[in-house]
């Protein structure tokens, strides 16, 4: 049985790195090395009002949840009171809520913010949010207030404070956010 921990407070202990890949119009061929790709930015002058216009980050702030310094980390890590072992799914979504890749959210999402985002594609507060960020887990030992040390291998990735425990409606999901009734779909 999957159980669905939401999360109020998260704090991340680890910092993330990623390969930078350019966008594919960047990609030029340098003449002197053959076709060997290199990175040429497309346009350096070209300016248009558009593109000089101040965007609005979606949910209307930035999120960075990543502690800078080591006794940040060292603080959020000695609350925790169990640790977990994430999954490649959970560490994504916990990846992408550490370094605000889903805007406004600062946490896993409640039992009444899922219910929201399924029937109505946004947040109570009605930013637009097509599908749920939940924390699924088989871990029934995982209760509201545990404060958790979410780890992937050896390494400290981040605490969680979990508030809700909740069965989420897999097959109402898959209709509402997916179009498809099957439960197997691959993001359900």
């Amino acid at each position: 049985m999957q159980f669905v921990l939401a999360a109020l407070l998260f704090s991340s202990v680890s910092t993330f790195t990623a390969g930078f890949v350019p966008p594919s119009n960047t990609l030029r061929t340098n003449h002197l090395s053959g076709n060997t790709p290199i990175f040429v930015p497309k346009s350096r002058f070209r300016t248009s009002k558009l593109s000089m216009v101040k965007q609005t980050p979606h949910g209307g702030k930035l999120i960075d949840l990543i502690l800078k310094t080591d006794e940040e980390k060292e603080t959020a890590i000695a609350k925790a009171t169990k640790s977990l072992l994430l999954n490649p799914r959970q560490l994504c979504d916990v990846e992408l809520i550490m370094n605000g890749g889903f805007p406004p959210l600062t946490g896993f999402m409640d039992e009444e913010t899922y219910k929201h985002v399924v029937e109505n594609t946004e947040l109570p507060s009605g930013v637009i949010f097509g599908l749920p960020v939940v924390f699924d887990t088989d871990d029934e030992d995982l209760q509201p207030g545990d404060i958790v040390l979410l780890k992937d291998g050896d390494r400290d990735i981040a605490t969680v404070e979990f508030t809700d425990k909740f069965l989420p409606d897999k097959a109402l999901e898959c209709l509402k956010c997916y179009g498809t009734s099957p439960i197997e779909h691959p993001g359900a």
